[in-house]
């Protein structure tokens, strides 16, 4: 049962974990190569680098003279580079994001689980569309007509309120993201 065991964590440091987390450095965030199957083009583009990557150690193992040593030597070697190889890819990975993304759950922004990014990139509109209006109340056309200019300058104050709202909501969310993506705990 114990050659099982070691042999299915053989295959996975031999075949998956370097080339998966490199995988990770390279793309950290997710649907970052394709929306729906995002997390199997990584998983497969994976495999392939940990192969070039154990066959990379095999050949440096044997230019530098290990072939001459027992098969157990050989292998306890192989599988000690693919793990030290591991563990940094790894610590990098969870750096960068990619490993953290994939393992930890990101916090919600709001109470009906609406993600962060979603948050912001509807402030982003909202804030836009309201500059636009700004925008449009400052040109020439309101300003030729009285009644549209009287309009302008009731409106505009509070438009530039309800942008400097929304900039302080997002400036909060950014925190939250920095927050978590920097390994920290959220309130």
């Amino acid at each position: 049962m114990l050659d099982v065991i070691i042999a299915i964590l053989s295959l996975i440091l031999l075949l998956f974990l370097p080339g998966f987390l490199l995988v990770l450095i390279i793309w950290p965030k997710k649907d970052t190569l394709n929306m729906q199957y995002d997390l199997l083009f990584k998983v497969i583009i994976g495999m392939v680098f940990s192969m070039i990557i154990s066959i990379f150690v095999g050949i440096v193992l044997y230019g530098i003279g290990s072939i001459s040593a027992p098969p157990e030597i050989q292998s306890m070697r192989l599988w000690l580079i693919l793990g030290i190889i591991s563990a940094f890819l790894g610590v990098i990975s969870w750096r960068r994001g990619g490993l953290r993304e994939l393992v930890a759950k990101r916090p919600a922004a709001r109470r009906d689980k609406t993600s962060i990014d979603d948050e912001l990139d509807r402030l982003a509109v909202q804030k836009r569309k309201l500059q636009e209006k700004i925008a449009l109340m400052e040109s020439e056309e309101y300003k030729s007509d009285q009644a549209l200019m009287e309009e302008a300058t009731v409106r505009i104050p509070v438009l530039k309120k309800e942008i400097a709202d929304i900039n302080k909501r997002i400036d909060k969310l950014i925190e939250i993201e920095e927050k978590w993506a920097g390994g920290g705990k959220i309130a």
